[in-house]
């Protein structure tokens, strides 16, 4: 398995959105959900005869190759908030997109054994705090940017053939994310694949592709070095605690008892050691959980080609407190877990693209 980074870029409106009204598809997303951008690569390696109907069948019944969510990129990466991002209502009168990350200073207070401290005013004595959580915000040390998705709006109507005239009943609206908007994201792919996923890969986002919707370009394929990665974790494992960081939505499905849960309690980091042939004896336990609940839309089984089922989850941003266990290469798998996540099976269907976590020290939203 190989991990990399990769850059798209909207060649036309994308219509993906929170919500469906009577009349058409509203309140577009600040980002690309990872379910939708891995089945769309998918699509598209099988639409250039890359992939075959076997391989289909095989995604389906175990996963091979998962995405995270793609957030926008503009000169900068963006990542989604957590809970120590905040903007003061009273002082930001200008309406400014400019918020304050003191997670640095909570992480590390946490790493030493002490519980988490919410800030309930700003640095005036003002106790207005809006939180960000999770909208995606660009990291720049101590402050961010929020970012705010570039939206489309069209209106369609349907033609009668008979009458060549408008069709009533038939007035769609649509609000889309913008053509030329930017987004990045992670993705494994097994090594026969890797070299095909590469700049100019052309895929379709979204609905309403026949319309013209939702066409996408990579423009940029890096391989992700691993080395530098589990140099930065290595050193978050000194603490009695590490804190981590969410880049994705959390999950966990139990294959036995046919039930979810919004955050996994425990990952077993031997599963990453044997996709990516390290050895490892080791686990993360949490026991803290911060943030905002959701609903995770699990996306399109392929096989049986229906929806797969929605499941409870925590929304990207969270902040989890966990204890690490365990021998052998453990830093190289958390590092592989901040790329890859994991991949939940239960209820009858598999969901990938979750749990990509990383702990928090270092990382550009620590802030500092």
């Amino acid at each position: 398995m190989e991990l990399f980074e990769i850059s798209l870029e909207l060649l036309s409106p994308a219509i993906v959105t929170k919500s469906l009204g009577e009349r058409g598809y509203y309140s577009p997303l600040d980002y690309i959900p990872s379910s939708t951008l891995r089945g769309a690569i998918i699509t598209s390696l099988y639409r250039r005869g890359i992939v075959d109907r076997r391989y289909l069948d095989v995604e389906a019944r175990q996963p091979i190759i998962t995405a995270s969510p793609a957030y926008p990129l503009e000169d900068v990466k963006s990542y989604p908030s957590h809970l120590f991002i905040y903007k003061c209502k009273a002082c930001n009168t200008d309406k400014k997109k400019i918020a304050y990350n003191n997670a640095m200073e909570v992480s590390r207070s946490v790493e030493k054994g002490e519980g988490i401290k919410f800030k309930q005013a700003c640095d005036k004595g003002h106790p207005a705090l809006k939180l960000l959580h999770p909208k995606p915000v660009k990291p720049q040390g101590s402050i961010v940017e929020e970012v705010d998705a570039v939206s489309h709006e069209s209106i369609c109507v349907g033609i009668s053939r008979h009458r060549a005239a408008s069709q009533k009943g038939m007035l769609y609206e649509y609000e889309a994310i913008a053509q030329g908007t930017v987004f990045w994201a992670y993705l494994k792919l097994p090594e026969n694949l890797s070299d095909e996923v590469k700049p100019g890969l052309e895929f379709s986002i979204g609905r309403g592709v026949t319309r013209g919707f939702g066409r996408a370009r990579i423009t940029r394929v890096e391989r992700i070095n691993l080395e530098r990665e589990e140099e930065r974790v290595r050193e978050c494992l000194s603490g009695r605690r590490v804190v981590f960081y969410a880049i994705s939505s959390l999950a966990s499905l139990s294959p036995s008892k046919n039930t979810s849960l919004p955050y996994p309690r425990e990952i077993d980091l031997k599963s990453l050691g044997r996709e990516f042939a390290i050895e490892v004896d080791g686990k993360v336990t949490f026991t803290e959980a911060y943030g905002k609940l959701g609903t995770l839309h699990c996306g399109w089984d392929i096989q049986s080609n229906s929806e797969r089922p929605s499941v409870k989850s925590a929304l990207p941003g969270c902040i989890l407190i966990g204890r690490v266990t365990g021998g052998g290469d453990i830093a190289r798998a958390l590092a592989i877990l901040g790329f890859a996540g994991t991949i939940e099976h239960g209820q009858g269907f598999f969901i990938t693209g979750v749990n990509i976590m990383t702990p928090l020290r270092g990382h550009p939203m620590e802030g500092g």
